[in-house]
């Protein structure tokens, strides 16, 4: 590794920590300012929009490039993408029970998946395998994503307890989906060869 790649690695990782910190330090004012944009029949909490605004800015290809003023940077963002929520358009949904001109309602027509044992058994291979790459995964990135999917931990409360940034944790999280993902993926190409 050459001096300037180590030290553009060592900018990386400080700007990283300082947008981390940023969002530590403001996570509750950026989630009710959230919360303040988006009616409560909203079906993405505003923490989720947050977080995810978090996670896009960390995984900037960028992320080198200077921010003049992260808090102005991050509520336009934030901005963003609550304008981004409003503009897809709502899932309509349907009773299962409403018929339509032929006497025949969705529950007569779609199958019951709980009585397809072919597809119940890819359904727990499916997982087991998740659950084998989760353990493959290095230690940190494990331990986030049990935490937060199974345990039902927020990234704040782990923040708290392990005395890392929210930043961190959420870059570590999203580096071990990303991983599982990839290894996912190659393996159904194989499968499709």
């Amino acid at each position: 590794m050459r001096a300037g790649e180590g030290k553009q690695l060592d900018m990386n990782h400080q700007r990283k920590s300082a947008v981390g910190e940023f969002f530590h330090t403001n996570y509750n004012r950026l989630v009710s300012y959230v919360r303040g944009m988006i009616d409560d029949s909203a079906h993405r909490s505003s923490e989720d929009i947050v977080q995810d605004v978090m996670l896009s800015i960390l995984d900037r290809p960028d992320i080198v490039a200077p921010i003049s003023d992260m808090s102005a940077y991050v509520f336009r963002a934030l901005r963003n993408r609550i304008i981004d929520f409003y503009r897809n358009p709502a899932k309509e949904t349907v009773s299962m029970d409403s018929e339509d001109e032929n006497g025949l309602s969705l529950f007569d027509v779609l199958p019951d998946e709980k009585y397809d044992p072919e597809g119940s058994y890819r359904q727990r291979a499916l997982r087991r395998l998740i659950f084998r790459l989760i353990r493959e995964l290095p230690s940190a990135q494990m331990e986030v994503i049990i935490e937060t999917e199974f345990n039902e931990r927020t990234f704040r409360e782990l923040s708290g307890l392990w005395k890392v940034p929210v930043g961190t944790l959420l870059a570590r999280k999203h580096r071990g989906v990303r991983a599982i993902r990839k290894k996912l993926e190659r393996m159904q190409e194989v499968k499709n060869e």
